[in-house]
């Protein structure tokens, strides 16, 4: 997996598919990494430069000890640093979740370095009268998480906190590396999530092509609800009976979907839209 430095730190990243090929960057959510996204990227990589960060304190990126470290100005730096070394100006930007902040947050900083933009399980503001109150349950769950794993250290607070992370990031001798970094990694994205700036009064910047995607069952739903309200020209996808992460949850559909928006950029086609994507019938 191939890295590059900035700022002191080691970021990595993976690519995908030709590099003359259009490109496409796929950003993870809060404490995953770039395995989120296996299905996707092989469903691209044969028409698409896939291009799969792993973001400051995620994966097998530096994990920095200074909050201030944290922000979602520099994920947006960090990822603008990544393409200009992979010499991208224009791309594809797809996000989930923790992603979709970063997705969304770059796309009203340098519109003109995305050709098409698609935001899953995200909203455009964080914790205001647009927020349901499961939602606000959830963000004050991961709010008491970090602020566990900021006040105990490492220990045993850190482990607990970490359960989201699978077992091989914790094995072995880099155990206790590993425990710190995800500490980290909790508390860092926690305060970017926390601190970062409304997007909805930055909407009109986003000339290029956009697809919202949310689960009806998602606790951000009412969030997206109100960041379509601001992209009329924008296509919106609601998978009827998901919850958080449509990606993961229903990745047959939700890469057919996004192969269907990224074909009618291509093609110079009308995005806008409103659709409803059915559960796939279970197999017997």
């Amino acid at each position: 997996m191939p890295e590059f430095q900035r700022d002191g730190l080691t970021l990595w990243y993976d690519t995908f598919g030709a590099p003359d090929a259009p490109p496409v960057v796929l950003l993870h959510g809060y404490t995953s990494d770039s395995r989120m996204w296996v299905e996707q990227w092989l469903a691209l990589e044969d028409e698409y430069y896939v291009i799969v960060p792993e973001m400051r304190a995620h994966g097998r990126s530096t994990a920095p000890d200074e909050l201030e470290a944290y922000s979602l100005d520099l994920y947006v730096e960090d990822m603008g640093a990544l393409l200009d070394s992979l010499g991208v100006e224009l791309s594809a930007v797809v996000g989930c979740s923790f992603g979709g902040m970063v997705a969304l947050q770059f796309a009203t900083t340098w519109p003109e370095r995305v050709a098409a933009l698609v935001v899953s399980d995200a909203g455009g503001a964080y914790m205001d009268d647009h927020y349901d109150e499961a939602y606000r349950e959830r963000e004050r769950g991961i709010d008491a998480r970090s602020e566990l794993v900021a006040a105990r250290g490492t220990g045993m607070a850190a482990k607990k906190a970490a359960a989201t992370v699978s077992d091989e990031f914790l094995a072995g001798g880099v155990r206790a590396a590993r425990q710190r970094a995800q500490a980290n990694c909790i508390v860092g994205g926690a305060h970017a999530r926390r601190t970062r700036p409304s997007q909805l009064g930055l909407l009109d910047r986003l000339t290029m092509p956009v697809m919202i995607c949310i689960g009806s069952e998602d606790p951000v739903f009412s969030a997206a609800e109100v960041l379509i309200e601001g992209l009329p020209e924008a296509r919106y996808v609601i998978f009827e009976g998901s919850g958080h992460g449509v990606p993961a949850l229903r990745p047959g559909q939700f890469n057919a979907e996004l192969g269907r928006f990224l074909n009618d950029v291509q093609a110079g086609e009308s995005v806008a839209g409103r659709h409803t994507i059915s559960p796939e019938p279970k197999r017997r």
